[in-house]
């Protein structure tokens, strides 16, 4: 006779089985339980952040577009000769103002005096009667560079007629000749007779009065009178600034608030506890923000992240 153990592993190996399709359903019921509560939450989550957006306030802002100024500067200028010949030495190495008769210089310990009144400087760049409107103005696509100035030593030896320095006559306005990319805001302040500058970063804005300007293809010649002159310009005649152009008051927004719909641009204004679309104009102020032109004023409240969120019912607060 057979013995019967191959019977018991049979049936062991179906209880085996059974026991593994058991455990197979219930893992996969709490699968989809996980998985259904999961999906439960997160239409609740998500209908809970189209309900509570987050908002923010448009804020009032003015703009300006920026525009780099280099240029060449000019003023009236003459040479200050030396009377007679000997060792020159002077009271200060710096531009400075001088009276008429003031002493600017010595020769053998003889003062040499000012004839006018003006800014007196110790120092000359070679281009003294060179450079002059005339010369510059016209048909000039390119200006020659600027030199800096270099002092006359102290203690040097001069030969009569050789120069002592330079002297500017005050008052005189300062000028300067530039170019400028054109804009339509730009042609508008020129045409007003002034443009607005800044000389310093965070510094105020000054308006330097439009003498000329020539339109030269995309650029802009302007001949403008600064509106000041201080004696350390004389060192060089070159000079670099901003133009402020197209000053216009606006709200700003983050830009994550603006949305494109039907080939519109606008913001889910929020008006008690409904979000409209408002449709707007602008256009980026920087990397983070709009800035809003029509459309919005400040205090307007605007949902943030617009393009995940309905027009309708919320309740940000």
């Amino acid at each position: 006779m057979r013995p019967n153990g191959g019977n018991k592993k049979r049936r062991r190996s179906r209880g085996d089985d059974w026991g593994f399709l058991k455990k197979t359903i219930y893992y996969a019921v709490i699968v989809f339980l996980i998985a259904g509560v999961a999906e439960v939450y997160l239409l609740w989550l998500d209908n809970y952040n189209m309900l509570h957006p987050d908002v923010a306030a448009a804020m009032a802002m003015g703009y300006a577009e920026e525009l780099p100024l280099n240029g060449i500067l000019l003023w009236d200028e003459r040479v200050v000769p030396a009377p007679r010949e000997g060792v020159v030495t002077y009271l200060s190495p710096l531009p400075r103002r001088v009276a008429k008769g003031e002493a600017v210089a010595a020769i053998n310990g003889v003062a040499v005096k000012s004839d006018a009144p003006g800014y007196f400087s110790p120092a000359l760049d070679g281009q003294e009667g060179e450079w002059v409107y005339s010369k510059l103005w016209p048909g000039v696509s390119q200006f020659p560079n600027p030199r800096v100035s270099e002092l006359v030593p102290q203690n040097s030896y001069l030969q009569k007629g050789d120069p002592v320095g330079k002297l500017v006559p005050q008052p005189q306005d300062l000028r300067c000749i530039a170019y400028l990319d054109s804009s339509v805001s730009l042609k508008q302040d020129i045409e007003r007779g002034f443009i607005e500058i800044k000389t310093e970063r965070n510094g105020k804005t000054r308006q330097a009065a439009v003498r000329a300007s020539l339109d030269v293809g995309q650029k802009v010649k302007v001949y403008i009178t600064l509106p000041f002159f201080p004696p350390d310009v004389l060192m060089t005649r070159a000079f670099s600034c901003s133009v402020l152009t197209g000053n216009r008051q606006g709200v700003s927004v983050p830009d994550s608030a603006v949305v494109l719909r039907e080939g519109k641009l606008g913001v889910l204004m929020v008006r008690g506890s409904v979000a409209e679309f408002a449709e707007i104009e602008g256009f980026p102020a920087d990397e983070n923000n709009f800035f809003i032109t029509k459309g919005a004023v400040p205090g307007n409240v605007v949902v943030l992240q617009a393009d995940k969120v309905k027009e309708g019912v919320v309740r940000p607060w």
